[in-house]
């Protein structure tokens, strides 16, 4: 069994998954994104194969290729690099070998009775069966090339295709499947509990359960195969699978309808230099952050993850990593990552968690507390003093891509305390939100009641936590790319105001929710209830 894509084993079929045959066209950047996704996924990564149709010049400008694929500078390269999975130009009208036709912003007509269309231009996107026209006409070529939130978008974009190809094949299950592991099982000859727990052990060191037997004359003592196991538990359950017929032919993805009037957002803008901190770096900040590094001509970008490790599995999402990076400490390679897409800013890394300390410390560096002893915050004796807490205090826009909510309530704290908008996000198997937090709009308090927004379960994608999620990167690159636009919004300064809804995903499909005001019993500062 992969332990790329343990996470993902009990949402799709993966067998089926790595052994198709994937038609895949559309621009130099559309096709690339399709790519990356694809390859996240495990897509035709075993007897299958990809055929890549590229319109007009085949040099991919696309963050995550530049991730993938650093050393190629074309996507034609890729099969010479694997020649034997991937065909370049396929004819189109053989489309009869393939299972599937996706194509994201090309123009090319096709008459597979499988092809999922997609276009993403600027704040807006579209998914469908049939061949899409342009947006309004009234929007320039120049502004739908070169607009700032065009890359997030046809990320999202190419998430939702992705989706909707797992349902049009079936191979989504009906079911999330969040483990599936090995037990080992013995009858131990005695009915005391504690001298069989006191006697028999697990080799690997996992954990042993003793209960009585249904006779009552003896114990059961069961333990957990650790990973990788001899075989693939997965292998040993049928999950019924889903079917496409409930699914509209056409999808609306963007912040703006697809067709609906000009509005100021189709308009480029620029990102004047800014101080962002991104709390989370695994399956949303590493989406959100490189598309906020692409856009940036300067400033700085704090990330900030206390995870001391990447693992294998969690590769199969957080596109910011590779094999290469297993083991290591997850902030200092993604600073390490996101220096090499825009050397003109500045990334610092931070490989610690958020602490209550750290906001009230980043009042005192900002002057607006007097705390008189901030070294009785200190956690680890003997070592340099955080520098997290000046960090929040310079960042003007705060990302909470984060795995609990103490945490994000925690984070959105100190951005009502420092004046500053926080951008929300959240992601378990095959839902996801996304949404902004201000004083104006609400805080976690106000959104999700108090007990909700400090509740302290920490959702793992780790072995060692208390309730495993199954993740895949369809999810957290739509959350993720949707946050960048949130943020870049918010960092242009002059769109600061524009209403932004509270966006939903569920399996592909978006729902825009309008944000009301305050609930009237918590209509004053957050910071009087947060």
């Amino acid at each position: 069994m992969s332990q790329r894509f343990l996470r993902q084993l009990g949402l799709v079929d993966q067998s089926r998954l790595a052994n198709l045959r994937i038609l895949v066209s559309g621009t130099a950047d559309g096709v690339a994104d399709l790519v990356v996704m694809l390859q996240q996924l495990g897509a035709a990564s075993q007897r299958g194969q990809l055929g890549l149709i590229v319109e007009g010049e085949d040099s991919p400008t696309s963050i995550f290729w530049q991730l993938a694929h650093p050393k190629l500078t074309t996507i034609e390269a890729l099969t010479f690099e694997k020649s034997h999975s991937i065909l370049w130009q396929p004819a189109i009208d053989n489309l009869d070998k393939w299972d599937v036709h996706l194509s994201l912003n090309g123009s090319t007509v096709s008459e597979h009775p499988i092809t999922i269309y997609g276009q993403a231009s600027g704040p807006r996107a579209i998914l469908a069966l049939d061949p899409i026209g342009p947006p309004t006409q009234r929007l320039s070529r120049d502004v739908v090339v070169n607009h700032p939130l065009t890359p997030s978008m046809r990320v999202a974009c190419a998430a939702a295709m992705a989706e909707r190809m797992l349902d049009e094949l079936q191979l989504r299950t009906a079911v999330v499947v969040s483990d599936a592991w090995i037990t080992v099982t013995c009858r131990v000859e005695t009915t005391d509990l504690d001298e069989a727990l006191a006697l028999v052990h697990s080799k690997s060191g996992m954990p042993v359960i003793m209960t009585p037997t249904s006779d009552g004359l003896a114990t059961l003592a069961r333990t957990r195969l650790p990973y990788p196991s001899p075989f693939n538990p997965f292998d040993h359950l049928n999950i019924e699978r889903t079917t496409p017929e409930h699914l509209p032919r056409i999808v609306d993805l963007g912040l703006l309808p697809w067709d609906s009037e000009e509005h100021d957002l189709d308009q480029t803008f620029d990102i004047p230099a800014q101080s962002m901190a991104m709390l989370g770096v695994g399956g949303l900040g590493s989406w959100s952050a490189p598309l906020l590094v692409e856009q940036m001509n300067d400033g700085e970008l704090h990330v900030v993850d206390g995870d001391a490790s990447i693992e294998v599995h969690n590769l199969n999402r957080q596109v910011l990593y590779n094999e290469a990076h297993v083991g290591q400490a997850k902030a200092e390679i993604a600073a390490w990552q996101l220096s090499t897409l825009n050397r003109k800013i500045n990334i610092r890394p931070y490989n610690e968690f958020l602490y209550p300390f750290h906001v009230e410390e980043s009042l005192a560096a900002n002057g607006m507390a007097n705390i008189e002893n901030l070294d009785c915050f200190d956690l680890n004796e003997g070592e340099p003093p955080s520098m997290l807490p000046v960090a929040l205090s310079e960042a003007t826009v705060f990302f909470g891509c984060l795995d609990n909510m103490r945490a994000r309530t925690l984070l959105n704290e100190a951005a009502l305390r420092h004046g500053r908008v926080m951008v929300n996000g959240g992601s378990e198997s095959v839902h996801a939100i996304v949404e902004r937090l201000s004083d104006e709009e609400g805080c976690m308090s106000c959104r999700y009641g108090k007990d909700v927004a400090y509740q302290e379960e920490v959702i793992s994608c780790t072995e060692e936590g208390a309730r495993p999620v199954a993740s895949v990167v369809t999810t957290t690159a739509w959350a993720g790319a949707m946050m960048a636009i949130y943020g870049l919004i918010e960092a242009s300064q002059v769109f600061q105001q524009v209403p932004l809804p509270r966006l939903q995903w569920h399996q592909g499909q978006v729902q825009r929710t309008v944000v009301a005001s305050k609930p009237p019993w918590m209509n004053e500062p957050c910071l009087c209830h947060i």
